[in-house]
């Protein structure tokens, strides 16, 4: 996607900000738009009241100086209440309007119907630079009301000072270079953050892993601390590199706005001084001079905090409008009216082809294969043979680069990704550990049933673990996981009990997927797990394909299809006694495979050694 031009952002920047903030809070909205200007304003008036009290004195007018003292208490009490109502309104404005936006994002992130954008680096670039600045998106629209008011002060303060002088609007072309000098620091700042988003995302993710808890033991068995240390340290210091000249370019550019302005407002006090000595100004004038150009170079600098303020926050909605147009993009293919498919169909896959994005080569190349309804059907292959790609296809985590993908004779996409998916329910090897209450853990599976105990235990028992409510202190309201204070912690085979417990919990659906669904378990477990899936299969009859992803022979070898990969195509295609009497690949993979289990000294070496292998080979 080509970059958005900044003008571009900014026009939609506004009118996203003002209608979520309308739809946080209406009224709350039209009061601090309102607020602000006014607020804005009566500082100028202030200075009136200052210039009428100084020009009554000189002329001993006590009326007008009573007159000029409550114009300049009224001003500031007024003042006062109307920028502290604006500034409560303004900061639950912005709470609520980065809760919004905060929602969206998750909205986004979790909608995208494929997965191909997460092996993207510069989508993941893109979104590092979303996560650094969302905290930005709230404060957005207080920069915007903030802007606003300053505008109207810096406006308000410039026009008294050309009604004493009309030269002194030059002040406003002498602060141009300020507004100029911040635009550039700004675009600075954020080429060095685009520079650095790769470099900080490895900089994270080093961080996870010294503290978090997935990789602290292989830190400590291998001694890794000082290398992650030393990694983080270099990638830090590349950073700070970068940001270190940011920084000495922004310094230049700002001194010499300053310096510019400085001149300016010298030259001004120098104008009405030489005229108050010709006797061709008042001392109120004198003192308003002085005055505004006390504000004025205030409202100077507080615009330009407001300007820098706003770019920041721009450039924060700007990843955000990425993300909502690539969100927008990736969703105009849907069909408009998705309707789920009907159980009883047979998939086919016509000429598949699929490549990660960058990849050297397809995962999978040109692969035909038809999975009967109401089938068992069996996944094997060495690894790296494109089982869990083709599995990802079937669930339609992605899109076939080449060839198409049907059910009951109509393409996959023609029902649309949500519609097909709740119609399918899979437990995948990389399972989520999801630290709900035990019954939702597994009740998620079926969102309309999420707190149906009943049904939850029927799922629990399908998956093998229709005990485990009972060993826990609280049975299925036992809240999981260690970081929580009363939370319990599962074993690698209890969590992933779980995950096929809930891929048992949704009725009638179209495709069951189970790739490597018993990785922490031992074998019996996994052949006992497999054939309830099938007895099931069976006795519903409703037309379902199931499809299991396994290395292990002995647990597949019942299924009543047996799919051989490698490299990326379909090898062989069968039973279990048609494969062993072709006695091809699937023959001396399923040999060797026993022979691990039969010897009693298993000769893994064997199994692993690839002349071996190779030899073996048809």
């Amino acid at each position: 996607m080509p970059e958005r031009t900044p003008a571009r952002v900014w026009i939609r920047t506004i009118p996203l900000l003002i209608g979520t903030a309308f739809k946080a809070d209406a009224i709350g909205t039209v009061l601090v738009l309102l607020l602000a200007p006014v607020a804005g304003a009566i500082a100028a008036v202030t200075a009136i009241g200052l210039q009428q009290i100084v020009n009554a004195a000189a002329a001993a007018d006590l009326t007008g100086m009573l007159a000029a003292a409550a114009l300049l208490a009224g001003t500031v009490v007024v003042g006062n209440f109307t920028g502290t109502i604006t500034a409560d309104l303004r900061i639950r404005l912005q709470q609520r309007v980065g809760m919004l936006l905060d929602q969206r994002i998750v909205t986004m992130c979790a909608g995208l119907p494929h997965l191909d954008h997460h092996e993207h680096p510069p989508y993941q670039d893109k979104l590092e630079l979303l996560r650094t600045h969302r905290n930005w998106l709230g404060s957005a629209f207080g920069a915007l009301v903030e802007n606003v008011r300053a505008i109207v002060a810096f406006s308000a303060t410039l026009a008294l000072l050309m009604s004493l002088r009309p030269q002194f609007l030059l002040l406003l072309f002498l602060a141009l270079p300020m507004v100029v000098a911040a635009r550039r620091s700004e675009k600075i700042i954020a080429q060095t953050e685009e520079m650095t988003a790769a470099p900080t995302r490895l900089r994270r993710g080093l961080f996870g892993l010294a503290v978090g808890l997935d990789a602290a033991k292989e830190l400590r068995v291998y001694g890794l601390r000082q290398e992650i240390a030393a990694r983080h340290r270099e990638l830090r210091e590349e950073i700070d590199g970068h940001r270190r000249w940011m920084e000495i370019r922004t310094a230049i550019w700002t001194a010499s706005g300053w310096l510019i302005f400085g001149c300016g407002v010298a030259a001004a006090l120098y104008v009405i001084g030489t005229a108050a000595l010709r006797g061709q100004a008042t001392p109120g004038d004198v003192i308003l001079t002085l005055a505004m150009c006390g504000q004025l170079t205030g409202s100077v600098s507080g615009l330009i905090q407001m300007f820098t303020w706003m770019q920041q926050a721009v450039r924060a909605v700007g990843h955000y409008l990425w993300l909502a147009d690539h969100a927008t993009t990736r969703m105009s293919g849907e069909p408009a009216e998705a309707v789920p498919p009907v159980a009883g169909g047979d998939v086919v896959l016509d000429q598949v082809s699929f490549g990660y994005p960058d990849a050297a080569r397809p995962v999978l190349q040109n692969v035909s294969l038809r999975l009967p309804a109401g089938k068992t059907v069996a996944i094997v292959g060495e690894n790296g043979a494109g089982k869990t790609t083709l599995v990802k296809l079937l669930c339609r985590m992605y899109d076939p680069t080449e060839g198409r993908i049907t059910y009951g004779g109509a393409d996959l996409g023609s029902f649309g990704v949500e519609a097909w998916r709740t119609k399918v329910t899979a437990c995948f090897q990389d399972y989520c550990r999801l630290e709900f209450l035990l019954v939702e853990a597994v009740g998620v599976g079926d969102l309309s049933r999420i707190d149906d105990e009943e049904a939850v235990r029927f799922a629990l028992d399908q998956a093998g673990g229709g005990g485990l409510p009972d060993l826990l202190p609280r049975g299925l309201r036992t809240q999981l996981g260690a970081t929580f204070p009363d939370g319990t912690d599962l074993s690698g085979g209890q969590w992933q009990k779980l995950a096929l417990g809930r891929a048992s919990m949704r009725g009638a659906p179209v495709l069951r997927v189970l790739d490597e669904p018993a990785a922490n378990l031992d074998p019996a477990a996994e052949f006992e797990i497999f054939s309830r899936f099938q007895a099931a299969a069976r006795e519903t009859g409703d037309g379902a394909i199931t499809v299991f992803v396994s290395h292990r022979f002995a647990t597949v070898r019942t299924a009543d299809l047996i799919v051989v990969l490698d490299e990326g195509t379909v090898k062989e295609l069968g039973s279990h006694d048609e494969l062993m009497a072709q006695d091809g690949l699937y023959a001396t993979l399923y040999r060797l495979h026993a022979k691990g289990y039969q010897d009693a000294k298993p000769t893994w070496g064997e199994i692993l050694d690839e002349s071996a292998y190779e030899s073996a080979r048809p």
